[in-house]
């Protein structure tokens, strides 16, 4: 009588088997540390931590890039749980044939040492134009001449609204200027319509927050606007305004109705100005179907070929994963109707390297005087709260290895019990009206003291029965730490490795592409296939030259690329073929890399980064220092032991790829190409001597990668095998070249001269 509702017939026993729990949370709580801290629960649990965090630390250290990306602004592009957008520029012939800017080398000048590549416009090009801006999104162009404007929503770091951002360009879009912030409210605005009406210009941004659909106009364009009216008092999401077949049609999307399924919702009204009165259309909601369908509108409606379109919004896997189009086939005030049409556009291949790999969800497409049509669509590199859902995940994993570890304490017998009693509330009181009520609003707690006492009795019950001595124990125990080990890796991956991007850098507000060139034969066909499918993932490859120098080619179906590869034949088995001018290569930047070696996109991406500050030098990952007398080829080893270089291997590098390749192919370079043929060797060094030849300035540049593998040493198939050798005919070369075209020696630059550590 007076005990507790768990405490039978077997009470005292069930007390005994817990004492342990309480004791252990009695030494907690009155902080006996001698007893504490030699208690088995306790050091096993240290140990455990120790363990996992090693195991955390060390893959932390394997997998993630040493080398902090640089601040693309101080003051926007935090990280934030609707994403990471950015707006890309896209030209062709018509509104379906829409190819990325790249696709048309555009260049940014006659001096730029790079073609532009999409995004073009980006939360750090408007952060650093004096504008904070977590991400752009949703752009719509205005046309004036040879003058573009863009508008787009942007989102303030600050008060972490949508404001309306405006930028202009006066070369097609490779370049913007972002001019300021053209609307700010007190609530969040995006999808910024703008149209012309009467010789005046007008603005339909969504303020679904402020619960109505409003109409700006335009005081001094594009920077001042003023409330001209309010078009209907509904919470509208993405809506436009188009005039077709004498009337205006408006569609958008009110997410405010109970049991609306929201993205997939469609309304039309209609009006004979685009200032109203409005009408609702007979068969509203047009849609109220799966979000997948495409009814939310996804950019501006256009005509075409006599038809109109209207763009959706996919959001099925995610928000806003993808583009849809549609085509109007009936548009009158009592019917509509719709077939989806190809858009036109290829899927980005890339995944989270590319800058639109995870969703596209918005295109403006229009035709300019000259007759091209010209395209800005936004796009992000992840899916819709993927930093949430990165942290979720990841702790969800850490929880469940704390759950194997006190489990393994269980089979062990380190741990006694799994819950103690003495966290769950008892209600030791005599039972009577009085306190009737008091006892039902304890019953949860009876309730759970109950289940921890059965199971902590269940721990008993398996660490009986587990022969920990046996093959199958222990091999149960292997299997935990395993999958422990596992669980660790994935809660240290999702929540401090990012995104799993591995983004091109940013130089100067742009972004470019390069072309990747290597030299091969058929028994390096493994180290080939690879090596493809690796690099052609990297964001800022644009295309894969192999040249191949002997033996018969393998097929392009077998090459796993999702960029285009082409296999230049050479009649000669020759280094030299190497540099070899190549009218076809539309890239300036091109990264010579061998087959064989292995290295990660980021990796490639700090190299491009550094070569595009530089692109007079070779800018590569293998550094040496030719020095001595006579001079002598040596490693990498060598050069760090004397701190600096003055030469690095062609295997792994940036060039010119005018530059280069015409210096190679001179006839000044006719000896030394002869020597290259004559050993089979030293093209690399040949080309060193020739840029130091051309210039009295620096004309290497070194960047250290986080790691490179080579893979030769896999397949048997290495070049170079006896190292020995290898050296003696490379430093025959240096004798031979320095006699040619002068002398490295007097020239040497140290590592770690770089601010961002990149050299090191």
């Amino acid at each position: 009588m007076g005990s507790s509702p768990v405490v039978g017939s077997g009470g005292s026993s069930s007390s005994n088997g817990n004492s342990c729990c309480d004791l252990s949370l009695k030494c907690w709580c009155r902080w006996r540390w001698g007893r504490c801290f030699l208690s088995p629960t306790f050091l096993f649990l240290v140990a455990s931590i120790v363990v996992f965090g090693f195991i955390a630390t060390l893959y932390a250290w394997l997998t993630f890039p040493p080398y902090e990306r640089p601040v693309l602004s101080s003051s926007g592009c935090r990280e934030d749980p609707e994403g990471s957008w950015s707006i890309g520029v896209f030209y062709g012939d018509g509104p379906f044939s829409l190819k990325p800017i790249e696709s048309k080398n555009v260049w940014r000048d006659e001096s730029a040492a790079w073609p532009v590549a999409n995004p073009v416009v980006t939360c750090a090009s408007a952060s650093d134009a004096g504008f904070p801006s977590n991400f752009v999104a949703d752009p719509f162009l205005y046309v004036q001449g040879d003058t573009l404007y863009l508008f787009y929503e942007t989102k303030n770091p600050i008060t972490l609204q949508g404001d309306i951002g405006v930028a202009k360009s006066t070369d097609k879009g490779a370049t913007w200027q972002h001019l300021g912030v053209a609307l700010d409210e007190d609530w969040h605005l995006s999808y910024p319509y703008v149209f012309n009406y009467l010789g005046q210009i007008y603005m339909m941004p969504e303020s679904s927050q402020k619960g109505e659909l409003r109409l700006y106009r335009a005081l001094n364009f594009p920077l001042q606007w003023t409330l001209h009216k309010v078009i209907l008092k509904k919470p509208l999401v993405d809506s436009f305004i188009i005039n077709y077949n004498g009337n205006y049609w408006l569609f958008g999307s009110d997410h405010s109705g109970f049991g609306t399924k929201k993205n997939g919702e469609l309304e039309i009204w209609y009006s004979t100005s685009p200032l109203g009165p409005w009408k609702p259309h007979k068969q509203n909601p047009i849609y109220n179907t799966d979000k997948s369908l495409g009814a939310r509108n996804g950019g501006r409606p256009f005509i075409y070929n006599g038809n109109l379109y209207r763009m959706g919004q996919d959001c099925g896997e995610t928000y806003g994963r993808r583009v849809r189009a549609f085509k109007v086939e009936v548009l009158t005030k009592d019917e509509y109707k719709e077939v989806e049409v190809p858009l036109g556009m290829e899927e980005p291949q890339k995944g989270r390297n590319a800058w639109n790999g995870a969703r596209y969800h918005h295109l403006d497409a229009q035709q300019l005087s000259s007759g091209e049509w010209i395209g800005v669509m936004d796009g992000d590199r992840v899916p819709s709260g993927d930093s949430v859902h990165r942290f979720i995940l990841g702790s969800a994993s850490f929880a469940a290895v704390a759950a194997l570890v006190v489990l393994v304490g269980v089979l062990l017998g380190a741990v006694k019990c799994i819950i103690p009693l003495s966290w769950c509330p008892d209600s030791s009181v005599k039972r009577s009206d009085s306190f009737s009520a008091w006892e039902h609003s304890h019953l949860f707690s009876s309730k759970l003291r109950r289940f921890c006492t059965r199971l902590n009795r269940a721990s008993s019950f398996v660490r009986g029965r587990m022969k920990l001595n046996s093959c199958a124990g222990k091999s149960v125990l292997t299997l935990i730490f395993v999958i422990g080990v596992v669980l660790m890796c994935t809660g240290v991956k999702y929540i401090y490795g990012g995104s799993g991007a591995e983004e091109p850098y940013p130089w100067k507000g742009h972004y470019s592409q390069f072309t990747l060139l290597t030299m091969t034969y058929e028994a390096r066909l493994w180290n080939l296939k690879m090596y493809v499918k690796h690099y052609s993932r990297c964001s800022s490859v644009k295309e894969i030259v192999v040249v191949w120098n002997k033996g018969q080619p393998p097929e392009l179906s077998d090459l796993d690329s999702v960029v285009p590869v082409r296999i230049r034949m050479e009649k000669q088995n020759s280094l030299n073929n190497r540099f070899k001018v190549d009218p076809l290569i539309k890239t300036k930047a091109v990264l010579e890399l061998d087959d064989d070696i292995m290295m990660t996109c980021d990796d490639v991406e700090r190299g491009f980064r550094v070569w595009r500050e530089h692109p007079d030098r070779i800018v590569g990952f293998y550094p040496r220092l030719i020095d001595g007398n006579p001079l002598k080829y040596r490693d990498e080893k060598y050069a760090r032991t004397h701190k600096g270089y003055n030469m690095i291997l062609t295997g792994a590098a940036f060039v010119d790829s005018k530059v280069a390749f015409e210096r190679y192919w001179s006839e000044e370079a006719k000896a030394g190409r002869e020597v290259v043929d004559k050993y089979f060797n030293c093209e690399d060094v040949l080309l060193n001597f020739l840029y130091a030849n051309a210039s009295s300035s620096r004309t290497v540049e070194y960047v250290k990668p986080a790691w490179a593998i080579d893979t030769s040493k896999f397949s048997g198939a290495a070049i170079s095998r006896n190292t020995q050798v290898h050296y003696r005919i490379r430093s025959d070369c240096l004798l031979k070249f320095s006699k040619m075209y002068g002398n490295l020696a007097n020239r040497k630059w140290e590592f770690d001269g770089r601010q961002d550590g990149w050299d090191v």
